[in-house]
């Protein structure tokens, strides 16, 4: 048999079809190396760092241009017939007036399937999914995005001519092989010896199998691509080894179906590729075996190709990841967001873009090194992504610059959280080369589809967004949406204010009196509850900063201090001489949830010398539901002698079965239907229902919010024993409730 010539090809013909003769000379420029060298150890070793064969000379470009679709299909054609093909197409999407982009590619392809091409696109004419409707699937197909990175362009050019190179050598030894393989089945039965040593010479694993199902015949590189014992070899069942040959690779299912379709179709030949469990992957070609026209079996060829696989994932790789922090570079960037557009607007949702660059990061370069630098920017890199959530993506774009996309968001204001996360992700140091480098980031903020509805225009607004927080002094996140924006900043400075409130001594307590129904000069308790005296906006209720301090666990240290502020005024009211009387103070969830909250309550008591009868703990309705652990610090607590009153009753949720599970000595009912006492019978018969209940369970009932005489007389008879509201007492300062309790005598208890 005639020896194999071994073809490399190392030069290649690129066209470049656009009607923008100054995108023609950009290509030129960028694919048109300033040295060439002879080695493809100076090619790896660029692209790789890793140099191996020498003596091969490294791709040159040939590149042709062309203004219009049919200008390009026509120098295409003339290729294919001059036996010049080209390699490589890059084609605008736009080239007015003649053909766009997808009718030139189906030309292109009607004449040449096998040339690779990249759409270049700077618009949104065609999605990725319009575009394959348009052509069809094919892996001889990308989008390049405008501007083109002169890095990416390479790349491309670089990875998809090493593939179409590689197609043609695929096509080449398929021929080759169907030629050999028909050559061999013509002498098979005057030349065994000479078909055994074609078997042996090749560097496939070949096996032969009859339309029985019987093992005809293999070569040695078969055995040891697909390590068989020769006992399995021996039994000669096609059945028992294509069952071990199954285990071994990785979609046992799919390739079970195409096993069957093979089997329907005896006359057909077959390329596939076969991805194994051990990461190898196959080439598999099969064809039928005739023997004077008739088919008498089937032949089987594997090559491993997984050398060339690593290789082309590589180069795809360089191509869209960035080298020195491992993240997307701007290439997937812009491809993970239209994306994420593309979602959204099925889904009817939004997506976040933070575009952030590092404040202070030329200083650290100019000071400490570049090397330092790049350091710094690849643990950034590994901060920021052990930050996000699997569905979002952060991006290097460049420099310092990184770009994050939030997908599914229902609510603009979910962006603030993750603002507020990434900003944390910079308040603890950075370590590089034994040295701690504090940095922080300047974030901007834009969101589909209020801000924009391109990737381009979204990333503009977002790096707008960035630049106004650099002149606000950077460490902070702004947003495009001047809106959001104030919200956004009013939250911070609230937030940043509370930090210090403690410390400055802004909160104070007021003290609102409740009374026995019966006599309303008889004070029974008092409720306390806390003011901000804000320097800037003056007196502040609850309602403007208690949630800032929940969601920041602020809560946590304001709650401990109402409670100690609150149990040592009622002790000095009782060596005052005025006779004693439960103080209640609101407790939050989070509050509820330290184990050893009770020991906090018990050591507070004891500080102030107050007796634990004198201390009534309210808890909102909401807190007991379906918590274990907080039902069980309770129940400590009541086990200290504290009282228990449930706050807000009637807006909750919980049920018969959570009251039971906890000690309650008091029902308050919430304000909201006492507000409609004369207003609305069904909230009537509701307080009906809840002071019964509560008698029933042997709770006392306080009513809260009480401020007619109209709703005073329904409680009264509805025979509720407590009140509280405006109609009898605003909230007071000590001084306030000292004059009271003068004015009211002794109070009772």
């Amino acid at each position: 048999m005639e020896e194999k010539k071994i073809i490399k090809n190392t030069d290649f013909r690129i066209i470049v079809i656009d009607d923008n003769p100054s995108i023609h000379q950009d290509f030129i420029k960028i694919l048109t190396p300033i040295e060439q060298s002879n080695a493809l150890d100076s090619m790896e070793e660029k692209i790789f760092g890793s140099p191996k064969k020498k003596n091969v000379l490294l791709p040159k470009f040939y590149i042709d241009t062309a203004s219009q679709g049919k200008e390009g299909v026509e120098k295409i054609k003339n290729g294919l017939e001059s036996k010049k093909p080209y390699a490589l197409a890059f084609v605008d999407i736009r080239m007015p007036p003649g053909w766009d982009g997808v009718e030139t590619i189906k030309h292109i392809w009607g004449i040449d399937p096998d040339i690779q091409i990249v759409i270049c696109t700077a618009y949104s004419d065609y999605s990725w999914e319009e575009t394959i409707e348009q052509l069809g699937t094919s892996d001889n197909l990308l989008i390049l995005k405008k501007p083109f990175d002169n890095t990416a362009v390479r790349q491309l050019a670089a990875a998809l001519t090493k593939k179409w190179e590689l197609m043609r050598a695929v096509k080449e030894h398929t021929a080759e092989l169907e030629k050999g393989i028909e050559e061999r089945t013509a002498s098979l039965r005057s030349s065994l010896s000479l078909t055994r040593s074609t078997l042996e010479s090749s560097t496939d694993g070949i096996i032969v199998i009859d339309n029985e199902g019987k093992i005809i015949d293999y070569n040695k590189r078969f055995v040891e691509l697909w390590g068989v014992s020769p006992s399995m070899m021996a039994s000669k069942k096609y059945s028992i080894l294509i069952e071990y040959m199954l285990n071994q690779i990785n979609n046992k299912k799919t390739y079970v179906e195409k096993l069957k379709i093979i089997t329907k179709n005896i006359e057909e030949t077959y390329v596939d590729i076969i991805k194994l469990k051990d990461n190898r992957v196959f080439e598999q070609y099969t064809q039928s075996q005739k023997m004077e026209e008739e088919i008498i079996g089937r032949v089987w060829s594997f090559r491993d190709i997984t050398k060339r696989i690593l290789l082309e994932q590589k180069l795809e790789r360089q191509a869209t990841y960035d080298a020195l922090t491992g993240l997307p570079n701007r290439v997937l960037l812009y491809d993970h967001i239209q994306l994420s557009i593309a979602a959204a607007k099925r889904n009817k949702q939004m997506v976040g873009i933070l575009f952030f660059d590092l404040d202070r990061f030329k200083l650290i370069n100019d000071s400490l090194s570049h090397q330092v630098g790049d350091e710094l920017l690849k643990v950034v890199a590994k901060r920021l992504k052990g930050g996000l959530r699997e569905q979002d993506t952060v991006a290097r774009q460049g420099g310092d610059e990184f770009v994050m996309i939030i997908q599914a968001l229902k609510n603009p204001k979910e962006i603030i959280k993750v603002g507020e996360k990434l900003l944390s992700l910079f308040k603890k140091p950075f370590k590089i080369s034994n040295r701690n480098i504090v940095i922080g980031a300047s974030i901007g903020i834009a969101i589909y589809p209020r801000d924009g509805k391109t990737t381009n225009l979204l990333l503009r607004n977002a790096d707008l967004a960035m630049y106004r927080a650099k002149n606000f002094g950077g460490n902070q996140f702004q947003f495009y949406s001047s809106a959001l924006n104030k919200e956004a900043v009013r939250k911070m400075e609230r937030e940043d204010d509370l930090r210090g409130a403690l410390e400055r001594n802004e909160f104070y307590l007021c003290y609102q009196p409740q009374f026995n129904i019966d006599n309303n000069k008889k004070l029974r308790a008092v409720e306390a509850l806390i003011r901000w005296n804000h320097p800037k906006y003056g007196l502040l209720l609850p309602m403007d900063f208690i949630p800032i301090a929940e969601e920041t666990g602020l809560i946590i240290p304001i709650g401990e201090w109402v409670l100690k502020e609150a149990c040592k005024q009622n002790k000095i009211w009782q060596e005052k001489g005025f006779p004693p009387f439960c103080v209640g103070v609101n407790v939050a969830s989070a509050q509820l949830k330290f184990s050893n909250f009770d020991k906090i309550v018990n050591n507070i008591l004891n500080e102030a010398g107050l007796s634990s009868k004198y201390l009534e703990i309210e808890i909102t309705e909401n807190v007991i539901i379906a918590n274990p652990e907080i039902i069980y610090t309770i129940n400590k607590i009541s086990d200290l002698g504290v009282k228990i009153a449930l706050d807000d009753f009637g807006t909750g949720n919980s049920t018969l079965s959570n009251l039971t599970k906890v000690h309650i000595d008091r029902l308050k009912i919430d304000r909201s239907f006492i507000n409609n006492i004369s207003v609305d019978n069904g909230d009537e018969v509701i307080i009906k229902a809840i002071i019964d209940m509560s008698h029933s369970l042997n709770y006392e009932v306080i009513a809260e919010g009480v401020e007619t005489q109209g709703q005073l007389d329904f409680l009264k008879k509805k025979k509720c024993e407590l009140i509280q509201g405006f109609y009898f007492g605003m909230p007071m300062n000590s001084g306030d409730i000292e004059n009271l309790l003068q004015r009211y005598k002794k109070p009772t208890h």
